[in-house]
């Protein structure tokens, strides 16, 4: 009979607006404390080693002959640094490299550079050579063939290929030095999101440039550092002072972290705003539930009804109702977060697929305060009309 009473006159259009709007509120401030956690952890480091591509500044001194390669003495300095764990050294071609392949009919010029396997971010199977072998595995970067496809193959009239399509297909590579020439096979074996080059096996490298260097020895230009945080103001302070320059665009950090936590402080104070005044709407509405059903209710209680069953019904439906947005505001961002952590960990960044313990305890106390607040509102509401 109380059901009947209290839902028969209720306004649909509010309770449902009050709904809505409690949902997107919850969802911007839950999401809002779990991107900044997700930023941090970024911007911090965390989870495991993250790789920093440097070399130094090319100045006019560099066009007019002078060398921009790192000395022994200065990179026993980078590797004594407390907050660079290691380096890696790239060894550059010092050959000249050519690619061809009579079948599409194309030519270019190529280089080459190698670097320590611990460096890479993949390790494909065939990622090996020895000598004596015809065909050398090569990783490319994943931009490269993005260039090649939207960029060199339409202006060439070359067919474009899928990143398993292009592992199928053999090229003539060329290699001269100290009056040498030899020609072998190349085949990419893979694709790298961290580097920006042309790799190929170490032991390659070495061997080239043995037999066809024309230089007494590689002079190192590129760095590869591993460092616990990449976004650390001692490791940004040393590359300034020292003028290098970070050759990896893909971190965010410094600035941009503190541009991004600053626009989620905004959406967690508008979710914030928004939660409330949906809280407000709820409170008011079932306010109003309880004027409307006034004299109906007040008959009841001649027969006997309390004022407590009347506030206990109204809290209870309140609480499934509230409840549920909660819920759906939660699980919302769980499935949202799992998403974006599977695109971050495709971008090379490490993020957790699960949610902060943060948005947890927030879910918990904003279920717990809405329940406290609006439990003693109606009572009170009760009591003073019907005592």
């Amino acid at each position: 009979m109380l059901e009947k009473i209290l839902w028969g006159n209720q306004a649909s259009k509010q309770i449902w607006g009050a709904i809505i709007g409690a949902f997107l509120g919850l969802f911007l401030l839950l999401s809002a404390i779990q991107l900044f956690h997700d930023i941090r952890s970024l911007t911090e480091g965390k989870g495991e080693d993250r790789y920093v591509l440097i070399n130094k500044k090319v100045n006019i001194f560099n066009t007019l002959g002078a060398s921009s390669a790192f000395t022994p003495e200065e990179l026993d300095t980078i590797g004594q640094q407390d907050f660079i764990a290691s380096v890696g050294k790239f060894t550059p071609s010092t050959f000249q490299v050519s690619a061809s392949s009579s079948m599409m009919g194309f030519y270019t010029e190529l280089f080459f550079e190698a670097v320590e396997d611990e460096y890479l971010d993949i390790h494909p199977r065939k990622f090996k050579w020895k000598e004596g072998q015809q065909e050398i595995p090569v990783i490319i970067s994943r931009d490269y063939l993005a260039l090649y496809n939207f960029g060199f193959a339409p202006s060439q009239g070359l067919p474009q290929f899928t990143q398993n399509t292009i592992k199928k297909v053999s090229v003539d590579i060329t290699i001269k030095g100290r009056g040498l020439r030899q020609t072998l096979s190349g085949r990419i074996v893979g694709f790298s999101d961290r580097i920006n080059s042309v790799l190929v096996p170490q032991n390659f490298m070495d061997w080239a440039n043995n037999k066809f260097g024309t230089a007494s020895k590689s002079n190192i230009s590129r760095l590869i550092l591993a460092t616990d945080n990449p976004y650390s103001p001692p490791l940004r302070q040393y590359l300034k002072d020292h003028n290098y320059e970070v050759a990896s665009g893909k971190l965010i950090g410094g600035q941009v972290g503190l541009v991004i936590n600053i626009v989620l402080g905004l959406v967690a104070f508008i979710g914030l705003i928004i939660t409330i005044l949906s809280i407000l709407v709820f409170m008011l509405n079932f306010e109003l539930i309880i004027s409307r059903a006034h004299t109906d209710i007040g008959l009841l209680m001649q027969l006997g009804y309390q004022p407590s069953q009347v506030s206990d019904l109204l809290v209870k439906r309140l609480s499934r109702i509230f409840g549920a947005v909660l819920l759906a505001a939660l699980l919302l961002l769980l499935v949202g977060h799992f998403l974006l952590s599977k695109w971050l960990i495709s971008q090379s960044f490490t993020v957790s697929a699960g949610l902060h313990w943060q948005v947890y305890v927030a879910t918990i106390l904003i279920g717990g305060l809405f329940f406290i607040t609006n439990k003693r509102s109606i009572e009170q509401k009760v009591i003073n009309l019907f005592v």
